[in-house]
């Protein structure tokens, strides 16, 4: 059966659609070269303040620091503060979404300045850079220090409208075929039965192996490894922070590793590549006003964009943006304790405190929660910190951790920063500032630009066109087919399946997968099947439409 023309309001629609798709992420961006490869490397929860701390503790700068080409500004379609999840997504699909979804469309209410989206964009998956470099055929790569579902890598390689899928982002970026997947988050590939969150019955790594992934879950593994597709799940959930992994799991690797690996492999490629790299925990230890995890894990970062320089400089066909998707904590240097004596402050006694500093405080907590006695808070300080606080420290920290309910250890850094350290923090939250934008390569932007244009400058320059890769990745079945003839069976809740009914016979689609079953056989799609919810509406790939209607006609190019 041949594929029939789209209907006059499918068109119609769809032109609304990719006008606010325009709108929400038009922003200013030199006109882009070419590039063979894109290194994204997002440092989560940090800004400028953080940057010049985390150089005067290095004595040096920072290996990005010369490649500062403006700053992006950071509000999402709901409020003024982001969130990871929507700041990522911006940052994988050019258009600025809502609070927790990840690369889907925004809700109703947005606030001043950002159009409300028209209802066909609502909870709409939205197609991100890395998706369109892989229909390029180039190797596709995501590396992390958190779990590789968590907000940021997630807003890469899959969509849903809530962050905390993560069971359905792993199975989407499993399915999605990335080349390299480095970080945490073993938990969510495997079953119950094996001590995993998965409750589908689906065991993950047993699909990565049948086809053909090295699974490496240490740092000389990975290193040995000569494979062209590699998972790496290198901890049960997160990994560790950076300052206690020597201590904790020695056997992780570092960020620096992680990246310096993905682009031996993924360089392979004569296509070329894409690759988001995530200094994910950042972020925990501004949360936390925990200034010495915050440094160990921005120098960490620091040598991943370093490593990804390196090889941009000698490339000469690599695109590197390094950027944060928001800042957090409020940090400052000064604080209300240093008012008297700012005018005098040496850099010694800036960074002597931070010096002393061996631990997280969440280490720290995880030690004094074994026996919260008085005794036991002060020797644990005293080791971690260097401080010898006092008895009515001891008190206060243990009366103000009571209303915690998660994250207990924040206490630490918020009653131990103020005195003693010239270190400030407002928040254990986000803040809505702009972030400063680095940039080297091919295509760089420049100026102030909004948070979608990261996208749009890396479709640009690696030569793609982001309306036209959301054409080809996400049709509406039911625009597609007719509405009576598409079906979401959820008998199975954890397991939904888009059904087709169309020539005589029944097409399935399994939600999350890149699977197409008519009749006995089996196919694969270029992308993957996402139901929103919230709409009640499912999404095919246009490859799956042509299949299932038998249709000739060539797919359509996203080349720009």
């Amino acid at each position: 059966m041949l594929c029939r023309k789209p209907s006059a309001k499918f068109l119609a629609v769809f032109i609304v659609v990719l006008a606010v798709l325009s709108l929400l992420g038009a922003g200013p961006a030199q006109a882009a070269a070419k590039a063979k490869n894109a290194i994204v490397l997002i440092v989560d929860g940090c800004s400028a303040e953080q940057y010049t701390l985390a150089r005067w503790f290095k004595g040096a700068p920072l290996s990005f620091e010369p490649y500062q080409v403006g700053a992006v500004k950071t509000h999402i379609a709901d409020s003024v503060i982001a969130d990871s999840a929507p700041a990522a997504s911006a940052f994988a699909t050019g258009v600025r979404t809502s609070d927790k979804l990840i690369s889907v469309g925004p809700r109703k209410d947005t606030i001043t300045g950002v159009p409300a989206p028209p209802e066909e964009l609502r909870y709409r998956p939205l197609a991100t850079v890395l998706e369109g470099a892989k229909l390029l055929k180039k190797a596709t790569g995501i590396v992390a220090t958190s779990r590789v579902t968590h907000a940021t890598p997630a807003a890469y390689i899959a969509h849903t409208p809530s962050r905390a899928n993560e069971d359905d982002i792993m199975e989407q970026a499993v399915y999605q075929g990335i080349n390299v997947v480095f970080g945490g988050g073993r938990r969510h590939l495997v079953t119950t039965e094996f001590k995993g969150r998965r409750t589908d019955g689906d065991n993950l790594y047993a699909y990565l192996k049948n086809w053909g992934y090295a699974i490496v879950d240490n740092r000389d593994a990975m290193q040995a490894s000569s494979a062209d597709r590699v998972f790496g799940a290198f901890a049960h959930s997160h990994m560790d922070p950076e300052i206690d992994r020597p201590r904790l799991h020695p056997e992780q690797p570092t960020l620096e590793e992680m990246t310096l690996k993905a682009i031996e492999i993924l360089s392979r490629d004569p296509d070329g590549f894409f690759l988001m790299v995530e200094g994910s925990q950042v972020d925990w230890a501004c949360h936390a006003n925990d200034p010495a995890h915050m440094l160990s894990d921005l120098l960490a970062y620091d040598k991943a964009v370093a490593a990804a320089l390196d090889f941009a400089g000698r490339d000469g066909k690599t695109l590197v943006l390094a950027v944060s998707d928001h800042n957090t904590g409020g940090f400052s240097i000064g604080n209300y304790a240093s008012d008297g004596i700012y005018p005098r402050m040496k850099v010694e006694d800036l960074l002597e405190p931070i010096r002393k500093m061996k631990s997280s405080a969440a280490f720290m907590w995880a030690q004094i929660e074994k026996e919260k006695s008085a005794a036991r808070v002060r020797s644990v300080i005293k080791e971690g910190w260097s401080i010898d606080i006092t008895d009515e420290e001891v008190n206060q920290i243990l009366d103000r951790a009571q209303p915690f309910k998660d994250d207990v250890y924040f206490v630490l850094g918020e009653m131990l920063c103020p005195k003693y350290t010239s270190l400030g923090w407002t928040t254990h939250g986000h803040c809505g500032g702009d972030v400063p934008l680095f940039a080297f390569g091919p295509g760089k932007p420049g100026g102030v630009v909004d948070a979608p244009d990261i996208a749009r400058v890396c479709a640009r320059a690696m030569g793609f066109d982001l309306e036209k890769l959301n054409r080809r990745l996400f049709v509406e079945a039911a625009r597609a087919f007719g509405g009576g003839r598409v079906a979401v069976d959820k008998s199975d809740p954890v397991n939904p399946v888009v059904k087709i009914a169309s020539g005589g016979k029944t097409a399935e689609l399994p939600v999350n997968k890149n699977l197409l079953k008519m009749g006995e056989r089996m196919f694969s799609l270029e992308g993957v099947v996402v139901y929103a919810p919230d709409t009640e509406k499912a999404y095919i790939p246009l490859q799956a439409v042509h299949m299932i209607k038998g249709s000739k006609q060539p797919l359509p190019k996203i080349s720009n």
